[in-house]
Order: structure tokens, then C-alpha cells, then sequence
């Protein structure tokens, strides 16, 4: 943590704090034509824990969320990434939100405020006692099942 910027402040500061990574389901599960995506979020994971271990001497907690096709209102879904995803799963663009909706075992779609209260749960006194934990807000998807 000693090279990130805001740790630096927050060890300046001596109040501890929250860091709260948003990665995604696919840090944690595999999934086709999306190697690079994949690999990118499982980083972004092991980050966030190791930045959890640098941290935890002055109190400052680093956590993740981990989403599954949030499709509602993020840029990630306008256009190639869309068309490629929808491509993968033999969908259409239209049906992609029902085909990710009907892989949950929940049978739910996820959506931004879902993200949002995960989000606030770590950023929050209400998880002080957790530091290098990930919450996976998926509607159920079993191969993201942390282990």
C-alpha cells in the first residue's frame, strides 16, 4: 500500500479506513470469449487482498464486490461488448438480461442499486471486523461460489 496514493493518505490521516474494489463474478469463474476480462478481474481480487494484508496494521479494510451483468445503466453493455456477449450465449441483444436472469439460481436480474448497498455494506462500520473479503451480489451463480 505504501505506493498507493490513497493509502498513503489514509495512513497520513491514522484513522484507518475503507477500500471497496467492484470487480466481478468473472474474477472467480471463467467464462467464454472473455479471457482477458476474466484475467483482468481475478487481478483486480487478488489486489484488493493484498492490499488488505499492507493495510490491516493501521486499519484500513480492503474488500470486493463482485457483480454479475448488471446490464441497467452501465456503458460496459453499449456496443462490441453487447454484440459479443450475446453472440457467446446464442442470444440476441434483447435476450441477453433474461438469459443471465434465468442462469441465477435465484432466477433475478442484478442492477446497480444491488452493487450500491454491497458497496455501502464494506464501505461501512457495518463491516468493520472484515478486511480481504468478497461479497458476490450474482443472483447465485454456482461457479462463482468463493471456496
Amino acid at each position: 500500500m505504501r505506493r498507493n496514493l490513497a493509502a498513503r493518505l489514509m495512513r497520513a490521516q491514522g484513522m484507518g479506513g475503507s477500500v471497496v474494489f467492484i470487480a466481478s463474478k468473472n474474477g472467480l469463474a471463467a467464462s467464454p470469449n472473455a479471457a482477458a476480462y476474466c484475467t483482468a478481474k481475478a487481478s483486480e481480487s487478488h489486489l484488493a487482498r493484498c492490499l488488505a494484508l499492507e493495510g490491516a496494521e493501521v486499519g484500513i479494510r480492503v474488500n470486493v464486490v463482485n457483480p454479475d451483468a448488471v446490464l441497467r445503466g452501465s456503458k460496459i453493455w453499449e456496443g462490441d461488448w453487447l454484440e459479443q456477449r450475446a453472440s457467446t450465449y446464442k442470444t440476441d441483444k434483447e435476450g441477453l438480461e433474461e438469459m443471465y436472469r434465468n442462469r441465477s439460481l435465484l432466477k433475478r436480474s442484478v442492477f446497480p442499486e444491488d452493487i450500491a448497498e454491497a458497496a455501502y455494506f464494506f464501505a461501512s462500520d457495518l463491516s468493520a471486523k472484515s478486511t480481504g473479503n468478497i461479497i458476490n451480489v450474482d443472483a447465485g451463480n454456482k461457479e462463482a461460489f468463493t471456496r
